[in-house]
C-alpha cells in the first residue's frame, strides 16, 4: 500500500505553480525533495467554540508568591490524556537563579489555558508568564514526540504584555541543537527573532549569525506589522537549512546551526531576568495566544526509501480543515505510517489517507 507525502506549506506553493508535465512521473523537483514529510498534525483551537471545554473560559488566577513549586493542576480536562494531552504535555520543571539568569523560573500548568476575547469569538490556547517578587511564573508546552527529524511548523499567534518576556516557538534537543521563532516583549512590536543555537561560543562571545532580527511585513497599507496582531509564523527545519516565514512570506534562510539531532517541539512563555529576555517588573505579565498549530514532519524511523502514491499539501488547511492532494504523480519520498490528525474534533481519531 502506498503512502502519502506531505509538502511543507512553503514548498507547496512552488510545486503548485509548476507544470506536472515538466517532470518525469516518478520524480519530484530535486530542490524540493527535502520538503516532503510523512506525518501531519493540525490542532485547531477555534473549533472548540461550541464544545463543553468552552463552557468556562475565564482565565485562571495569576500565580502568587505562595505557588512557588509549580504543582498546580491542569486548567481543563482538554489538556488530559485522550485529548490534547496525547500530543502535548505541560512542563513542570523549575530553573534556579544564576549570575546570567538572576530570576528563578517556575513552570506552572495553571499558566496554560483555553480562552477567548469575548463571548462568541473564536477560542484560542494561551500560555502566560507573570513576575512575582521572588520568582517568575512561566509556561512550557512540549510534544511527547521527541523524534522529529526535520519539520515544517506553523502557528497563528499573537503576543501581548509587559516588557521582559520571551514567547518561544521552537524545536529542541539541547541548548546547542535548537531552532527558534522568538518574540521578545522588550523589542519593537514589528520585530521577531529567528535563531539557530548556539548563540554564544564557549568563551561567551555572541555568534553574529546565530540570531537575526526579522521585520513583520505590514498589511493593509501599513509599513510593518505587529506581533500584538494575529500573524502566521512558520519555521521550516530542513537538512542543512532553516527558513522562516511570516504570513506566507519567506523572510530568512539560515545555514548556521541547523539542528542535526532528533528533537521535540515546544511553545514557551518565559523570562529569567537575563540579558536575552530582560527583567520583567514585579506585577507584570505577558501572554502568547494561538488559534492553531500545524506541523508536518519526519522522524528518524522514516528512513526507508520508496514510492508515495500522493503528494498532499497543507497550504490552506486552516481554512479547508483537511489536507488536499497536490498532485497525482508518484514521488520518491520516505515511506512509513502516514496519518493526519485534524484537530478541532481530533479526539474522533486519525484520518488515514492512502
Amino acid at each position: 500500500m502506498g503512502g502519502v507525502a506531505w509538502q511543507s506549506p512553503s514548498q507547496a506553493r512552488s510545486y503548485k505553480k509548476r507544470s506536472e508535465a515538466s517532470y518525469p512521473s516518478d520524480e519530484y523537483p530535486s530542490k524540493n525533495d527535502e520538503a516532503l514529510f510523512l506525518h501531519h498534525q493540525f490542532f485547531d483551537f477555534r473549533k472548540l467554540a461550541n464544545d463543553s471545554f468552552a463552557s468556562n473560559l475565564t482565565p485562571p488566577a495569576l500565580i502568587d508568591n505562595s505557588n512557588d513549586d509549580g504543582f498546580e493542576s491542569l486548567t481543563s480536562s482538554f489538556f488530559g490524556k485522550g485529548l490534547f494531552g496525547d500530543y502535548f504535555a505541560p512542563a513542570s520543571w523549575n530553573k534556579s537563579a544564576s549570575p546570567g539568569s538572576p530570576i528563578r523560573m517556575v513552570n506552572s500548568q495553571q499558566n496554560i489555558y483555553l480562552s477567548r476575547d469575548m463571548s462568541g469569538s473564536p477560542v484560542h490556547l494561551t500560555l502566560r508568564t507573570n513576575r512575582l517578587s521572588s520568582f517568575q511564573s512561566t509556561s512550557d508546552l512540549e510534544t511527547l514526540e521527541t523524534d522529529y527529524m526535520h519539520a515544517s511548523i506553523r502557528v497563528r499567534a499573537r503576543v501581548s504584555g509587559a516588557p521582559g518576556a520571551c514567547a518561544g516557538i521552537f524545536t529542541y534537543y539541547s541548548d546547542e541543537q535548537e531552532s527558534d521563532i522568538e518574540i521578545l516583549t522588550r523589542d519593537d512590536r514589528s520585530i521577531i527573532r529567528a535563531t539557530n543555537q548556539p548563540g554564544v561560543d564557549p568563551q561567551g562571545t555572541v555568534i553574529a549569525e546565530a540570531s537575526t532580527q526579522v521585520v513583520i511585513p505590514g498589511r493593509g497599507g501599513e509599513l510593518n506589522g505587529s506581533w500584538t496582531d494575529w500573524n502566521e509564523y512558520q519555521l521550516d527545519w530542513l537538512p542543512g537549512r532553516s527558513e522562516w516565514f511570516i504570513n506566507g512570506v519567506s523572510k530568512l534562510n539560515k545555514t548556521y546551526g541547523v539542528p542535526t539531532e532528533a528533537s521535540n517541539f515546544q511553545i514557551k512563555m518565559w523570562s529569567d531576568g537575563g540579558a536575552w529576555t530582560g527583567n520583567m517588573s514585579v506585577g507584570g505579565q505577558a501572554t502568547i495566544d494561538l488559534e492553531w498549530i500545524d506541523i508536518v514532519y519526519n522522524t528518524t524511523g522514516d528512513a526507508a526509501e520508496g514510492n508515495c502514491e500522493k503528494v498532499c499539501t497543507v497550504e490552506n488547511i486552516a481554512n479547508d480543515a483537511v489536507p488536499q492532494v497536490a498532485g497525482a504523480q508518484m514521488v520518491t519520498a520516505r515511506i512509513g505510517v502516514v496519518s493526519t490528525s485534524v484537530v478541532g474534533a481530533f479526539w474522533a481519531g486519525f484520518v488515514l489517507l492512502f
